[in-house]
């Protein structure tokens, strides 16, 4: 019996059951429970299914190699049979070694949000969708001078889709002509999170205007939400496009030329939009939402 049974079997508070077994486990102890090691829902077949679709990505280099997208191959190959759970396909990964990706290390500092009270159910309260977007520091490539311009944006809430355009230049132009573009065939957000840089923010010296980044935006009836001055923690996705984009893309890579950049943020841009055609794919044709 559950503890839950035992309580109303005895007339006594489940609380009260929980101490009493704990106390003397000696003389309550039974064989409740399940067995270390054998799976409760899960089959051998679901694991071996899993371990071969997780080798598959890596020996392909796909870009996303996470237990969403793993789940995401195990349903569209086996569409007859339920999907497993995220939780089963991570631990499958961990046994059998297929982890392709190192945690990040915490480091000093990482409640100072906490301690400056930062409104963080405020801003998510701002509206349902969420959008970042950020341009990625200067890269170079071998024989060139010139700097790399790379444009980057993604779903930071409700959705998940993350596309890296290069660019001309670092210039609030090009970020409305690549939105522009991307909100022709994806939702548009109720809040854009940028840095405090000018090309978002506007002008820099002199008498401040709001600068054609934020015009855009409050045209298109979205809320512009910056980053505080000098203080990037308090929008940290913005600053998770860089490590995404060099973890990713830029050191799996050597390029000599830009069109190979262009063609790995094509490659790179089709399996994120796989995933969320295929996980959004009832609501992924609206354009605006009602909530």
């Amino acid at each position: 019996m559950s503890n839950v049974a035992i309580a109303r079997e005895v007339g006594m508070s489940r609380t009260t059951i929980i101490r009493w077994l704990a106390n003397d486990n000696d003389v309550y102890a039974d064989t409740r429970g399940w067995k270390e090691g054998v799976k409760r829902s899960h089959t051998d077949s679901e694991e071996e299914r899993i371990v071969v679709l997780k080798q598959q990505r890596i020996d392909q280099k796909k870009y996303f190699l996470g237990s969403p997208y793993i789940g995401m191959d195990y349903a569209k190959q086996y569409p007859n049979d339920p999907a497993p759970s995220q939780w089963f396909i991570a631990d499958v990964v961990r046994k059998h070694g297929l982890q392709t990706h190192e945690p990040k290390q915490r480091t000093k500092g990482q409640s100072i949000v906490s301690r400056l009270k930062f409104p963080i159910a405020s801003i998510v309260n701002l509206g349902k969708i969420h959008q970042s977007s950020d341009f990625i520091g200067k890269k170079y490539i071998a024989g060139s001078r010139e700097p790399v311009s790379v444009f980057s944006t993604s779903y930071y809430q409700w959705f998940q889709l993350y596309q890296i355009y290069q660019v001309l230049a670092e210039k609030a132009e090009y970020a409305i002509e690549r939105l522009t573009h991307f909100w022709e065939r994806h939702p548009i957000p109720n809040v854009m999170r940028v840095d405090n840089g000018m090309t978002f923010r506007g002008t820099g010296r002199g008498v401040a205007l709001i600068g054609r980044f934020v015009t855009f935006l409050l045209n298109m009836n979205v809320t512009p939400l910056f980053s505080a001055a000098y203080q990037s923690y308090t929008n940290p996705h913005i600053e998770g496009h860089n490590r995404t984009f060099t973890e990713k893309l830029w050191s799996k890579n050597h390029f000599t030329d830009r069109n190979e950049i262009d063609r790995e943020c094509e490659r790179f841009n089709a399996e994120s939009e796989e995933y969320f055609s295929f996980h959004f794919k009832n609501v992924s044709q609206k354009r605006t939402f009602v909530f």
